[in-house]
C-alpha cells in the first residue's frame, strides 16, 4: 500500500501539501490540488487515511450557506464584522463560511467557484481586495446576491455598506487640534484603504487653517521596518510632530513598539490616535484613543440586506437592477482615552512651558542676591485667596533671591485706576513689575509705558492688547486646557453617574484667551466623551452681575436642565443663588477655582459637585523664578502653564491643604461632619 511520501513524490509536492489537500486544512492552489488528486487517483491502493477521508465526505446542503470573504489578515475591523455576521446569522437557516483571501486572490477562485456552482451558497458578504479581483473577475461571473463592505467598486453593482472613514479621520484630527496640536503626522498602510482617511485629514487641517505638510504624511507603509524607518525620520528633527494619526490598524502595533523602545513618553511627548477600535486599546498603557466604526450595525445591516436580496432573488451586478442597490454609510465615533494629551497654549499660540524649566541653580541664586533688586505687583483686584496665594508664592521665592517687594496695589477691577497705579509705580523705579490687566484694551497704553521703562514686565494670566512676547518676560497662568478638561470630565462623570441628561454652559463672552481656551476644552470633552448628554444652550455673560438674571431666564426656558458648567467660581455663586431662589437646588454645578464659599457649599452637600482648582501659590513661585531668570539675562519661555487640581467632596479637605498651604478651617471640617453623605478620616 502506498504511503503519503509516495503521493508527495509522485505529485512533486511536500507531504504537508498532501495532508492539506486531503484534510482541507489550508488553502492550496488549484494546480497543486489537481496534481495531488491525480497522483492519488493513479494509485492502485490509496493509503487508509485517504480512503477514510473520502468515505467521510459529506456534500454541502443546497442554499444553506452565506460566504464571508475577508481580504486583510491584519484588519481587526474585518474580524469584528465577521463575528457580528456570524452572530446575526445564528438564529437563521443559514450557516456562515468565512474564507481569508489574503495570499493570491485569483487562486482562491478554485475554492469559491465550486461552492457557487453547487448552489450551496445563497449569498456573499465581501470586503473588496486592493485590486478588486474578487468582485470583477470572480463574483462577477456568477448570479448571486452580494453585499460589499467598505467601498463601492467601479464596474460592479451591489449593495454597499461603508463607514464614513473621511469623517472619522476628520474627527481624529479635530480632536488633536482642539487639544492644542498643530504638527500632526499621518501614518497609513495601503493607499487604497488610506485615501479617504487622508482626505479627512487634509480637510480638517484646511478648515482649521493649519498648513498641510507633505513631510508629515506617509500613506503606504506596508511592514514594520517601513514604519520604524518613517518614525526615525519623523521624530528626530527639530520640527517633530506632537501627535500621530495612525490611519490603519496595521501601523498601530509597530508604532507603539517604536515608542516604547525609544522611551518616548505618550502622551507627554507624542499623542496618538488610531483609526479602528481594537480589544486591547483600553488595556494598553496608556489606553489608546481610537476612532470606532459601528461594527455591530455593519454586521446587522449586512445580514439584513443580504437576506432580503436572497428572499427576493435579487442578484448583484445586474444592470437592469441598478436602481435597487443601496449604499449605506455609517458614522464613526471617537473613544477618547489617555494616549492623547492637551497642549496648553499662551495668547500667541505658544506651547505652555512647565514651571520646573526655569528653576535657578544655587550659583545663579547667589548672583541675584548680590544685585539687591526690587519688584512691585499690580493686581486687578485683591482680597481673594487667589491673589493672596500668588503674592505669598512670589514673596517666598523673592526672599530666597534677595529681591525686595516694595509695592502691592489693588485696582478693584477699575481699569482707569490700574493705569494710574502703573504710572505711579514708575516713580519707585522697580526692577520688576508683575501685573494682571483689568481690561486688555483699556490698560494697553499704560502697560506699553511700563515696557518702555527700565522695568522688566511679568504678566499674570492675560496679555494687554498691542503687546508681543518681545515686550514682556513671560505670562504665567494655569494650564487652561487642563483646567477646562478637568471641569468637562467632572460634569460628564457626575451626570453619567447620576443618570442626568440635560446641561447648560455658563461662559464668559469676551476675547480672553484664558477663559476661551478653558471653555473650549470643556466643550470638547463633553461633545467627544459624553455625546449621550444634551447641551440645552450656552448662557453667555459679560459681567458677573448679570448672571443671576440670565440664569433665571435660562431655567424658565429650559426647565429640564439638570446641571451647569460655569467658567469660574464668581459667576458660579450667582448661578447657585438664582437656582436656590427658584427652588431648583437639585441642579448640579461644576466650576473652577477653590475658595471658602464654594468649598463650604461642596462640604455641605450643596449644588457645587466638583471644581478644577488652580494652584496660585505655585503660579506665584513660577512668576518669581521667571523674573529672576530675566534679571540674569536668561531666555525665559513666553508662556508658563501650571497644572490645576481636580477637587471633589472625596478629596476636598486634602486639596484645600495642598492648595492653600494650611489646614482647612474648623467650619469646613464641621460641615463635613454634619453631612451624612461623606465620612472624614483622622488624616483629613
Amino acid at each position: 500500500m502506498a504511503t503519503i511520501n509516495d503521493i508527495a513524490k509522485k505529485a512533486n509536492v511536500s507531504t504537508s501539501t498532501v495532508s492539506h489537500v486531503v484534510n482541507k486544512t489550508r488553502f492550496v492552489s488549484p494546480e497543486l490540488v489537481e496534481r495531488v488528486e491525480r497522483a492519488i487517483a493513479e494509485l492502485d491502493h490509496p493509503p487508509n487515511f485517504v480512503i477514510k477521508k473520502t468515505s467521510q465526505k459529506v456534500p454541502l446542503e443546497v442554499g444553506k450557506y452565506i460566504l464571508i470573504l475577508l481580504t486583510d489578515q491584519g484588519s481587526n475591523f474585518q474580524r469584528q464584522v465577521e463575528r457580528q455576521v456570524e452572530l446575526h446569522l445564528k438564529n437563521t437557516e443559514y450557516t456562515p463560511i468565512a474564507m481569508k483571501c489574503i495570499d493570491d486572490v485569483a487562486a482562491i477562485e478554485g475554492f469559491i467557484k465550486p461552492l457557487l456552482e453547487s448552489d450551496s451558497v445563497s449569498g456573499v458578504i465581501v470586503f473588496p481586495d486592493d485590486n478588486n479581483i474578487l468582485l470583477r473577475q470572480i463574483l462577477g461571473k456568477h448570479k448571486v446576491p452580494v453585499v460589499v463592505l467598505g467601498h463601492e467598486v467601479e464596474g460592479y453593482l451591489a449593495d454597499v455598506i461603508s463607514s464614513d472613514t473621511a469623517g472619522g479621520a476628520f474627527k481624529a484630527v479635530k480632536h488633536l487640534i482642539n487639544k492644542g496640536h498643530e504638527r500632526i503626522a499621518f501614518l497609513g498602510s495601503g493607499k487604497e484603504r488610506s485615501s479617504m482617511r487622508l482626505d479627512g485629514y487634509k480637510k480638517c487641517l484646511e478648515e482649521y487653517g493649519i498648513p498641510y505638510r507633505e513631510n508629515y504624511v506617509f500613506s503606504s507603509l506596508e511592514n514594520e521596518r517601513q514604519v520604524f524607518d518613517t518614525l526615525d525620520q519623523l521624530l528626530s528633527g527639530a520640527e517633530m510632530p506632537t501627535a500621530i494619526f495612525a490611519a490603519n490598524y496595521a501601523v498601530v502595533v509597530p508604532l507603539l513598539k517604536y515608542v516604547e523602545a525609544h522611551n518616548i513618553l505618550c502622551p507627554d511627548e507624542i499623542s496618538i490616535v488610531s483609526f479602528n477600535n481594537f480589544e486591547w486599546a483600553p488595556l494598553h498603557s496608556p489606553a489608546i484613543t481610537t476612532i470606532e466604526q459601528d461594527v455591530e450595525e455593519t454586521g446587522r445591516l449586512a445580514v439584513a440586506t443580504l437576506l432580503q436580496r436572497v428572499q427576493n432573488q435579487e442578484y448583484a451586478n445586474l444592470p437592469l437592477n441598478k436602481n435597487i442597490y443601496q449604499h449605506h454609510q455609517l458614522g464613526t465615533q471617537i473613544a477618547v482615552r489617555s494616549s492623547t494629551g492637551g497642549i496648553g497654549r499662551g495668547p500667541f499660540g505658544e506651547r505652555a512651558a512647565q514651571a520646573g524649566e526655569i528653576i535657578l541653580s544655587e550659583s545663579e541664586v547667589e548672583a541675584l542676591r548680590q544685585k539687591k533688586l526690587t519688584a512691585a505687583i499690580c493686581f486687578h483686584y485683591a482680597g481673594k485667596a487667589w491673589m493672596e496665594l500668588h503674592q505669598r508664592g512670589i514673596r517666598d521665592v523673592f526672599d530666597n533671591l534677595g529681591i525686595s517687594l516694595i509695592s502691592v496695589t489693588d485696582a478693584h477691577f477699575d481699569s482707569e485706576l490700574q493705569c494710574r497705579q502703573l504710572d505711579s509705580l514708575q516713580i519707585l523705579k522697580p526692577d520688576i513689575v508683575i501685573a494682571i490687566p483689568t481690561d486688555n484694551q483699556k490698560t494697553s497704553a499704560a502697560f506699553k509705558r511700563v515696557v518702555d521703562s527700565d522695568s522688566k514686565l511679568v504678566l499674570i494670566t492675560n496679555v494687554p492688547d498691542g503687546l508681543t512676547p518681545d515686550d514682556y518676560v513671560t505670562c504665567v497662568s494655569v494650564n487652561e486646557r487642563s483646567h477646562g478638561q478637568n471641569m468637562g470630565h467632572g460634569l460628564g462623570e457626575y451626570m453619567s453617574k447620576h443618570n442626568l441628561k440635560n446641561y447648560g454652559m455658563v461662559i464668559y463672552d469676551a476675547n480672553f484667551y484664558a477663559t476661551n481656551q478653558r471653555d473650549n476644552a470643556a466643550k470638547q470633552v463633553m461633545s467627544e466623551e459624553y455625546p449621550e448628554l444634551h447641551l440645552c444652550q450656552d448662557l453667555k455673560f459679560t459681567n458677573e452681575e448679570e448672571v443671576y438674571k440670565k440664569t433665571c431666564e435660562f431655567v424658565n426656558r429650559y426647565p429640564e436642565v439638570e446641571a451647569f458648567y460655569v467658567s469660574w467660581d464668581g459667576p458660579a455663586m450667582e448661578v447657585l443663588a438664582a437656582l436656590s431662589d427658584m427652588g431648583r437646588s437639585e441642579v448640579a454645578i461644576i466650576t473652577s477655582d477653590l475658595d471658602s464659599a464654594d468649598a463650604l457649599n461642596m462640604a455641605k452637600g450643596g449644588m457645587i459637585k466638583m471644581l478644577s482648582a488652580q494652584c496660585p501659590y505655585e503660579q506665584g513661585q513660577a512668576i518669581a523664578w521667571a523674573a529672576g531668570n530675566a534679571m540674569l539675562g536668561k531666555k525665559t519661555p513666553s508662556f508658563i502653564g501650571v497644572e490645576p487640581v481636580s477637587v471633589t467632596p472625596d478629596n476636598l479637605l486634602k486639596s484645600w491643604k495642598r492648595i492653600f498651604k494650611e489646614n482647612p478651617s474648623a467650619e469646613l471640617v464641621q460641615a463635613f461632619k454634619e453631612n451624612p453623605n461623606y465620612v472624614t478620616t483622622e488624616e483629613d
